[in-house]
């Protein structure tokens, strides 16, 4: 008969987590991972497979968090198209606030998706609900005549991820407050612009 266990999984999780977010998959070694969450090695291993298994199980649990708190964010807000670029902008809190380090998702699909088909097909995934998201809510600015009838909702909502993204890495890479908000504003009016009616 299996012992029971005697430790919190989620705050192991969280501990393994906070490690792999601050010094990236490659610089974590499995005595970090010991050391950061008080387990052993064999308790670590048997809980959780060997140490790329637990970084995808992390980095599972991050994204699917995270695209709930995004969907979230976005349909709580009355307009859709607002509620759109507020996330797309982390602006009025449409977004979950990005920590000075950046996505854990970003930045593991940046470090590692060319050569890890998990890392990749979580990105890929995350990606096509955004995608989906997006494009519903755009389909639904369009109903509400927020924005023009015409624009192809799908294209649009690949283009704001991208910005999204880009904004994502402009506050990651410390271009200082004030360029990061002029930044904003500019695909802002971009944005505004290319959709209106």
């Amino acid at each position: 008969m299996a012992r029971p266990r005697k430790f919190d999984e989620q705050e192991v999780l969280t501990a393994a987590r906070a490690k792999f977010w601050r010094d990236g998959y490659a610089a974590t070694s499995v005595q970090d991972l010991t050391d950061a969450t008080g387990l052993g090695t064999q308790s670590l291993y048997g809980a959780f497979g060997n140490k790329h298994d637990l970084f995808l199980r992390i980095l599972d649990d991050y994204c699917a968090f995270q695209s709930a708190g995004l969907e979230s964010a976005v349909t709580a807000d009355p307009s859709p198209w607002h509620g759109l670029t507020s996330a797309v902008t982390f602006e009025d809190g449409g977004r979950l606030d990005l920590p000075p380090q950046g996505c854990l998702m970003a930045n593991s699909a940046a470090a590692l998706s060319a050569q890890d088909e998990g890392v990749r097909a979580l990105a890929c995934q995350v990606y096509s609900r955004t995608l989906a998201l997006f494009t519903r809510q755009i389909t639904q600015a369009k109903e509400r005549g927020e924005i023009d009838a015409d624009i192809d909702a799908e294209q649009t909502a690949r283009a704001l991820i991208a910005v999204m993204q880009g904004i994502e890495f402009l506050h990651k890479s410390g271009v200082g407050e004030e360029e990061l908000r002029l930044a904003k504003i500019a695909a802002l009016q971009m944005i505004e612009n290319s959709v209106a009616r």
